[in-house]
């Protein structure tokens, strides 16, 4: 059975720079908001690793499933919404949605999706942590929550 969780538009990008599309659709419902996909579709079309990554996404829209909600100015606040009323997790790497979030809905950041995929057997713990290697050569994690989390969670 899938583990099913809404994703926003900053954990997908992370976790498309690992190149493991077919391992996370296969083994988690991806749960979007119509701002999540307009956000992708826009990134999409930008000349750069993150806009490829997007396409990739975008490929075959028919894997993730769409929620509509009342539209929001922020993508995570649409999620946010869905997530409270059905009562399933965030996956969002924006620290601040976290921090506004966490007394109301639970939220993991996209290393968790790696470590639960490890913990189901789904990969090695090695390509987990060459994963993660290839999110942070992609984003600016030196030292911040995501990076200290992925740390505790795979040692």
């Amino acid at each position: 059975m899938k583990n099913t969780f809404a994703f926003d538009t900053s954990a997908l990008i992370y976790l498309g720079h690992t190149g493991l599309f077919d391992l996370i659709f296969d083994n988690f419902e991806i749960i979007i908001s119509e701002g999540v996909l307009e956000e992708l579709r826009g990134i999409s079309k930008i000349d750069d690793e993150d806009g490829e990554v997007a396409k990739i996404w975008l490929a075959d829209p028919d894997r993730f499933k769409i929620k509509k909600c009342k539209r929001k100015e922020v993508a995570e606040d649409e999620l946010f919404l869905i997530c409270k009323e059905i009562g399933m997790p965030l996956v969002t790497d924006d620290i601040n949605a976290v921090k506004r979030f966490e007394d109301e809905i639970t939220c993991f950041f996209s290393v968790h999706v790696l470590y639960f995929a490890f913990k189901k057997d789904l990969i090695s713990k090695e390509s987990a942590l060459i994963s993660v290697e290839k999110m942070k050569t992609q984003r600016d994690w030196k030292r911040n929550i995501i990076a200290i989390t992925s740390k505790t969670l795979f040692t």
